[in-house]
């Protein structure tokens, strides 16, 4: 038996074949953030992966640049109300989303704090994935009072810290993410 595909239908599945993948990568939020995520790695920016949940406040800057010897961090003594020292990075990547840079905070040598700048138009996402990762936040639960100042925000409370997400973004807000640990928000 000769079985013979027309010709129409061999053009038809090979136009589908090449402009799919294409318009997947283009026209989808998955394939465009693929195809940043490709691009960042190109570019030579560092990736980050980072569990929020299994964080703790017992990790030093030495133990950090041990866990991440890859990154250049810049580090210096600075004041502020997340600690008296910060290292700073320029990422690509966190957790397999685009991002800009990465500050840890820290008090009297042990991490205080998490501040992940990330690509604004990956923020539904991003929280997405947090929603996955460390289940319904706190301040969804109506026995929880709202802590007022943050009703715009959405919180997640880990074994040893907090986790601050705006609820959504506006377009002069900064997309941030952070990890404070219980010294500088205790638990509720």
């Amino acid at each position: 038996m000769n079985f013979k595909i027309p010709s129409f239908y061999k053009r038809f599945l090979i136009f589908f074949i090449v402009i799919g993948p294409i318009f997947w990568l283009v026209f989808t939020e998955d394939g465009q953030r693929r195809t940043d995520i490709v691009l960042l790695t190109l570019w030579g920016e560092d990736e980050i992966a980072l569990n929020l949940e299994a964080l703790d406040n017992q990790i030093s800057e030495e133990d950090l640049k041990q866990v991440f010897p890859d990154i250049f961090w810049t580090c210096k003594d600075e004041l502020s109300g997340f600690g008296n020292r910060l290292c700073a990075a320029r990422i690509g990547i966190y957790n397999d989303i685009p991002a800009h840079y990465v500050t840890i905070f820290f008090h009297d040598s042990w991490i205080n704090g998490v501040k992940i700048g990330y690509r604004g138009n990956y923020h539904e996402l991003l929280k997405q994935q947090l929603w996955q990762q460390l289940g319904a936040p706190a301040n969804n639960n109506p026995q929880i009072p709202v802590i007022q100042g943050m009703e715009s925000v959405i919180h997640w409370v880990t074994k040893s810290g907090n986790v601050i997400l705006k609820e959504s973004l506006k377009e002069d807000d900064e997309a941030a993410l952070f990890w404070l640990s219980f010294s500088i928000i205790p638990p509720s």
